[in-house]
């Protein structure tokens, strides 16, 4: 009975910690693009705040970039809070991709879930 009770008090607050946490971090995304890399991912996230993360996730590291964004028409301006990514600076998007045209190389993410107004 001490068992049960324990588990049942420790599940209790492991879920109101959970809920008090995620309901003060969630922020709803606008555009969401991706591709797969040789050895793993590129991501992009565009939250309605205008923030955005750049992630370039490996096998090993996963190195995130994040910042605000400025849209206008099709050309997205970013910046970075700290290092910027060799994808560079400035994008510009469709309803399909976004190309970085900026950098040391030229960046493609396919759009995944697009909620941008224009």
């Amino acid at each position: 009975m001490k068992n049960v009770l324990t588990i049942l008090i420790l599940s209790f607050i492991f879920s109101n910690a959970c809920i008090h946490r995620s309901a003060n971090h969630i922020k709803e995304p606008i555009l969401l693009a991706d591709r797969e890399a040789p050895l793993g991912w590129i991501y992009l996230r565009i939250y309605e705040d205008s923030t955005f993360e750049f992630v370039s996730a490996g096998l090993r590291s996963e190195n995130i970039f994040p910042g605000k964004v400025k849209i206008c028409n099709d050309t997205m301006y970013f910046h970075y809070n700290d290092s910027i990514p060799k994808a560079g600076k400035t994008a510009v998007f469709n309803e399909k991709i976004v190309a970085y045209i900026d950098g040391e190389y030229h960046e493609r993410v396919e759009i995944k879930l697009n909620k941008i107004k224009k």
